[in-house]
């Protein structure tokens, strides 16, 4: 299986996109965070579930 690394990524205290990269350090993906979803704990949990799940249904291990 290959094997994806998340970093989130934060401007002004706020997330605005988590970037996966695989073991290698190859770029996959970046997942940005909608502005217009208010920057609760609560939805920076559901994006991150979100993300991970998109890359999970392509076949993709997220490493924490």
């Amino acid at each position: 299986m290959k094997r994806a690394i998340p970093v989130d990524v934060y401007e002004d205290g706020d997330l605005i996109r988590i970037e996966f990269a695989d073991g290698s350090g190859e770029h996959i993906l970046d997942a940005v965070w909608d502005e217009s979803d208010e920057q609760t704990s609560e939805n920076r949990v559901a994006f991150r579930k979100w993300a991970y799940n998109h890359l999970r249904n392509q076949g993709w291990e997220i490493l924490k």
